[in-house]
């Protein structure tokens, strides 16, 4: 594939081996660039095909799923490896998580390694193909409380920038290890040291957050105008206690202004773990989409979500990033179907799960079908 000056460089995903992931004892496919249907009855496993490819872009189940959640019944490990090229480079990621079946006394651990390279840092591995999935459980981050939207922030972020995800690692350990100490009664050096690491951690995250919510919300309003017609405004806004934080001592005497009520509660109550992402009806903070928004625009707003997440990740990578897509489309009324549809145009390769191939006949005459198609039956 030839590409022009300064266009987004192509990201490919050509083949994916699974060993022991969900009902999959042993699997290998390979994909062609396009559009790939996966097509089955219920049950048959489609997700499972999107969910191993989302594993090896993001590190994580987008089912929500633990990693021993996505081992088959009576195995002890599974392993997934995706062979995938960016322009004209190929490379294979692989992930292991489990257990060695070889060495009964082997503790569970999960692996990542890089064109052969084993033992490779997960820091090293997130992102390196670029992906976006499109899920009925999108609405969730629209109308769920406010750790789906930090989780969606988090995830996204951490495809960009591996020091964002590096510093959210050491974030989260810090603030288990606080927690545990607020339960009993902490030593102020152990207190102090620990509020040290979170404070650096949390400002590097706070940065990038600030960095990203404005330039997110252009695109994103965009896309929510473009679906609606113009019938809804909806601006996306970050709030917390980190408001007049800027450097690390700033976090540090947030730390200690909370500190009374840490110790009653026993829990770490300010910091970047505790920021809001609210979507508002023209900046109007007491139009929130979960209380005002109906159905229909609370899908609306989790499409132009996904839509500008695209974009944004396109943009800032300069690359393409894969489209995983489970069961979306047949959800969708016309006029999103027609947005959703316009937005495919401009994207390059794209996933699909479906129950058959019959109902996407008139979506594909639609996008004129101007990509090739390969249709995998389970």
């Amino acid at each position: 594939m030839q590409t022009t000056p300064n266009a987004p460089l192509p990201v490919i995903i050509h083949g994916l081996t699974l060993s022991n992931f969900r009902n999959a004892e042993s699997a290998q496919y390979t994909f062609s660039d396009g559009l790939i249907f996966v097509t089955g009855n219920n049950g048959a496993g489609k997700t499972t095909i999107l969910e191993a490819l989302g594993l090896a872009s993001f590190l994580k189940s987008f089912r929500f799923a633990l990693d021993r959640e996505m081992v088959r019944f009576n195995a002890s490990f599974y392993r997934l490896e995706v062979g995938f090229s960016i322009d004209s480079e190929k490379h294979r990621i692989a992930i292991a998580y489990g257990s060695n079946p070889d060495d009964p006394k082997a503790a569970v651990a999960k692996r990542y390694s890089f064109d052969g390279r084993t033992n490779e840092r997960a820091a090293n591995i997130i992102g390196r193909i670029p992906a976006v999935v499109l899920s009925p459980d999108d609405m969730r981050i629209i109308a769920g409380d406010h750790s789906e939207r930090r989780r969606f922030l988090d995830l996204l972020l951490s495809m960009l920038y591996p020091a964002y995800f590096s510093a959210l690692q050491h974030y989260h350990r810090a603030l288990k290890m606080r927690s545990q100490l607020l339960k009993s009664r902490p030593d102020e050096s152990v207190l102090a040291a620990i509020d040290r690491e979170l404070a650096s951690s949390g400002v590097q995250i706070l940065e990038k957050r600030r960095q990203f919510i404005p330039e997110f919300a252009a695109p994103f309003a965009a896309n929510v105008a473009k679906i609606s017609a113009g019938r809804d405004v909806w601006q996306i806004t970050y709030h917390g206690d980190t408001k007049q934080v800027s450097t690390v001592d700033d976090y540090l005497q947030m730390l200690r202004d909370h500190r009374a009520n840490d110790l009653r509660l026993r829990q770490t109550t300010s910091g970047i773990h505790r920021d809001r992402v609210f979507f508002l009806a023209d900046g109007n903070s007491e139009r929130e989409i979960r209380t005002v928004g109906s159905h229909g625009q609370k899908r609306t707003a989790a499409l132009a979500l996904k839509m500008a997440q695209f974009t944004y990740m396109q943009g800032k990578l300069g690359r393409r990033p894969v489209l995983l897509i489970v069961d979306v489309l047949n959800e969708l009324d016309l006029s999103r179907r027609a947005s959703f549809i316009d937005f495919l145009g401009g994207v390059g390769q794209v996933f699909f799960t479906t129950t058959d191939l019959v109902g996407m006949q008139d979506f594909l005459k639609n996008l004129g079908q101007s990509a090739a198609v390969q249709n995998i039956e389970l």
